[in-house]
C-alpha cells in the first residue's frame, strides 16, 4: 500500500514539474518575464524529486525512511514555490 502512495505522489510531483518546465512563458497569471527562472528551477527540482522517489521506492521496496525523505523534500519545495508565486503575484 505504501508503494502505491509513493508512486501516486511521485506522479503528482512529476506532473507538477513537467507543467512548470513546459509553461515557463507565463504560468498561474504571472508574466513570462517574472516566471522564467522560478518555473525553470522548480520544474527541474520537482522532476528530479519525482524520479528519485520512484527509484527509491522500487529499490527499497517501499521502505518508509528513503521515500519519506523525498516526500518531505517535495512538500518543502511546494511551500517555497507557493511563497515565490505569492511574492511575484503581489509585487
Amino acid at each position: 500500500m505504501i508503494i502505491g502512495l509513493y508512486v501516486l505522489f511521485a506522479v503528482v510531483v512529476g506532473i507538477l514539474g513537467i507543467y512548470l518546465l513546459t509553461h515557463r512563458h507565463g504560468f498561474l497569471g504571472i508574466s513570462a518575464q517574472h516566471a522564467k527562472q522560478p518555473a525553470l528551477w522548480f520544474g527541474w527540482l520537482f522532476t528530479i524529486d519525482a524520479i528519485s522517489l520512484l527509484i527509491s521506492t522500487f529499490l527499497t521496496k517501499g521502505a518508509a525512511l528513503p521515500g519519506g525523505l523525498f516526500v518531505i523534500v517535495a512538500t518543502l519545495l511546494t511551500t517555497v514555490l507557493a511563497i515565490v508565486v505569492v511574492r511575484l503575484l503581489f509585487k
